[in-house]
Parts: structure tokens; sequence; C-alpha cells
């Protein structure tokens, strides 16, 4: 399964690079300006991310998935040492420019979630992050193994993202639900890319998911060693019709045992 999976992450890379060329030509319209986003003094991080997170000054975080570097450099600024990492290339630059354009030093890395280097898994951080990559990793054990591994004894996990149940209900009333299994799990491969807004250039943009159920997360992440403190089901404010009464994120935050 193993090369499946790295097939996986380089079809992702691919599109998610293609996004990231777009919005730096200025193609999409929502172009995602981190620097400008937290100089505005708007922010990335739900109410519940930072609470679970507790205080996080001089702390050793990592970010797993960062993406443009949006919650790692506003973990960074409330004074985390933050290392982000990513497998795209042209995310990982786009961190990396708005962490200069806001005067943060941290480390970015560009590696999948997989695949860590070894200097990343000794047991250093206090704290590893994870937010919204749940869909792009396919062996979710193993994502909890290095999990473990990356941790100090009695450091926190946290784990941020769609509600596994959103995958299988309609947001719209005329539009069908993205699966109708809670319980199949993929691989599904999607030639449409994550959205047409986010390719007005018409580019070639796959993508390969998964949908674990919320039972294989948990159970994942006891399995590493990891204690769950916290389980929180998050509604939107924002849905539309019966979505309203679904929980669209989840909330999950674990100790590795000492």
């Amino acid at each position: 399964m193993s090369e499946l999976y790295d097939q996986a992450a380089q079809v992702n890379r691919q599109t998610w690079d293609s996004i990231r060329r777009q919005r730096d030509g200025g193609l999409i319209q929502t172009h995602h300006d981190v620097a400008a986003q937290l100089l505005a003094g708007n922010t990335c991080l739900s109410p519940e991310q930072r609470m679970l997170a507790g205080d996080v000054p001089g702390k050793r975080l990592l970010d797993l998935g960062c993406g443009d570097g949006c919650e790692l450099l506003e973990w960074a600024r409330a004074g985390a040492k933050a290392v982000g990492v990513d497998n795209s290339p042209l995310q990982i630059a786009a961190a990396t420019r708005a962490a200069e354009r806001l005067g943060i030093a941290c480390k970015l890395v560009v590696a999948d979630i997989l695949h860590l280097p070894e200097d990343l898994l000794q047991g250093d951080f206090d704290v590893v992050f994870s937010s919204w990559v749940t869909a792009w990793i396919g062996d979710v054990s193993r994502w909890m193994e290095l999990v473990s591994l990356a941790l100090k004894p009695g450091g926190v996990f946290l784990l941020s993202g769609g509600h596994p149940v959103t995958a299988f209900v309609s947001d719209l009333q005329e539009a069908p639900p993205l699966r109708y299994s809670y319980f199949a799990e993929g691989p599904f491969r999607e030639e449409g890319g994550v959205s047409r807004e986010w390719n007005p250039a018409g580019d070639p943009q796959p993508t390969i998911e998964w949908r674990p159920t919320l039972s294989r997360l948990v159970t994942s992440v006891a399995q590493a060693g990891l204690r769950i403190s916290h389980l929180i089901e998050a509604g939107d404010a924002q849905a539309k019709f019966h979505l309203a009464g679904y929980p669209a994120a989840f909330h999950l935050r674990a100790t590795k045992e000492e």
C-alpha cells in the first residue's frame, strides 16, 4: 500500500503547486496573503485550537501539513518555536515569504508527512499540530506513529479537520452528497481538483483523497501511545439547509504517555 500512498502524495502535490502558482499569479480571486491577514489582526486558528493548545511561548511546535503557513506563523507569533512541513514546494515558498515579511524565524521543510526527516523524529517537540489534512493522508496509523516519535513524553498532539460526516452530506438541497456511505474511506480519485474557483487556468488538477471515519482516527491516535483528553465536534454557523444539523469540524487533543 505504501506505493499507493506515495503516488497519491505526488498527485496531490502537483495539484497544490498548481493552485499556488495561480494564486501567486493573481488568477485566483481568493488570493491568500498570509502576512497581510495576520498583520491585519485576523486569525487562522479557531478558538478550540487555541484553547486545546494552551500556552505555547517557548515551546517547540511541529506543524504537519502547514501549507502556506497561516496557522504555523500564528503559533510562531504567539511565541512558539515553530517548524512547518508540507509536501508542496510552492506552498513552503509562500510560507517562507510570509515569515520574512512578518520578521518571524521558523524552520520550513519540504517533505511528505509519511516520510518525515529523521531529525524531526527524535522526540523533541512539545506540540505537534495538524489542521485540515486528514483527507490527504492514506495511512493514518503510520501518521500517528510518526507523531508519537516527534513528541516529547508528555507532549501534546492537536489534530483538527473536517468532520468525516460531511463527506456524505450536502450543504445544498439540489446537490448530491460527496459520498453515499460514511464507512467508505477511499481512496477516492477526483479529476476536477479541489475547487473550480481555484483553477481558472484550467490546469489538470486530479486529487486522491481519503475519508477516515472518526473511529479510525481516534483508534489510531490511541494505539500510537497517545492519551486522548478532548474530542470536540464543532458546527458551522454559516451552513445551509440540512447540513446545519451536522458537525462540520472536529478538534482532538492527546498527550504522549510518559
